[in-house]
């Protein structure tokens, strides 16, 4: 008993302990719900950080990558216009292995030919009128090639689209 309490029976004095501990257990806690909420708050942070990186890293790859597909295209652009035969040759192994590279970085063609238009993975330059219904909104004709990396979109494709046309 303390110099002011002695008056206190042992029953108040427990009580008063009783009291403190429970203060004290309430503070413990706050300080433990605190101490969770900060370690969930940094974990969310830390994730955002990082997927925030991958996207930045994702876009300024795809810059590069989209460079270098315009020089693919070109080669194309070569290839179909070529009339002799063994350069028409030699352009064509170049192109197996440009593409051979593209492939080590998990890039792929986008496959549009034939499939519904898609304004998410394609660019329409230009509107054909067909006769077939089936051919209503549907790519007719890639003028270059879309890619994906990693099933990420990096280049959409410029297409043909069909626009039905009915025969009076």
């Amino acid at each position: 008993m303390s110099g002011n309490d002695k008056n206190m029976t042992i029953e108040e004095e427990i009580e008063l302990i009783k009291q403190k501990l429970e203060e004290q257990d309430k503070l413990s806690k706050e300080y433990l719900n605190l101490l969770q909420r900060s370690q969930a708050d940094f974990i969310n942070y830390k994730n955002r950080i990082e997927k925030e990186t991958k996207d930045i890293i994702f876009i300024e790859t795809s810059k590069i990558f989209c460079e270098f597909l315009g020089y693919r295209e070109t080669l194309l652009h070569a290839l179909e216009k070529e009339p002799d035969k063994k350069l028409k040759e030699s352009l064509s192994h170049l192109l197996t292995s440009f593409d051979n590279i593209l492939k080590r970085f998990k890039l792929e063609k986008l496959d549009v030919l034939n499939k519904d238009f898609d304004m998410n993975t394609s660019d329409c330059v230009s509107k054909l009128e067909v006769t077939d219904e089936n051919q209503n909104n549907k790519v007719i004709a890639i003028v270059e090639e879309g890619f994906l990396q990693n099933k990420r979109l990096i280049k959409p494709a410029k297409v043909v689209v069909g626009t039905y046309v009915k025969k009076e």
